[in-house]
């Protein structure tokens, strides 16, 4: 009596079909996950540097006009953000790779360094 050995055709057939309805479902969702990651990172940057030019303007020692221009002109930190403005009071960075459309991470100067994420 021979014993078989190894496995059939159509049941090697349905082990792919069961990984690729798995991978259909995972792979969405990570890339939502990669992109909520960016947008965060993007904030986290823009956070970083906000603190930076609002310790600049509140230092008894420097004329926050100047310092304001300084932080305008100067290098900024380029990763989860495309690039990084200042907007009068407000620090603005785009993120590179948002879930809907575009999105912009904001940090209020005037309001403590108060930060959030625009999707617009």
């Amino acid at each position: 009596m021979n014993a078989q050995k190894g496995f059939t055709l159509i049941e090697l057939m349905i082990v792919v079909a069961i990984i690729g309805i798995l991978a259909a479902i995972a792979i969405p969702a990570y890339q939502d996950y990669a992109k909520k990651s960016s947008e965060n990172s993007c904030l986290a940057e823009v956070k970083g540097f906000a603190n930076t030019v609002y310790a600049d303007i509140n230092d008894p020692n420097v004329n926050s006009a100047s310092a304001l221009a300084a932080a305008a002109s100067g290098s900024k930190p380029i990763g989860a953000c495309s690039d990084i403005t200042i907007d009068g009071n407000v620090v603005k960075g785009t993120v590179k790779n948002p879930r809907d459309g575009k999105a912009v991470a904001k940090c209020d100067l005037s309001a403590n360094v108060k930060c959030k994420l625009d999707a617009s």
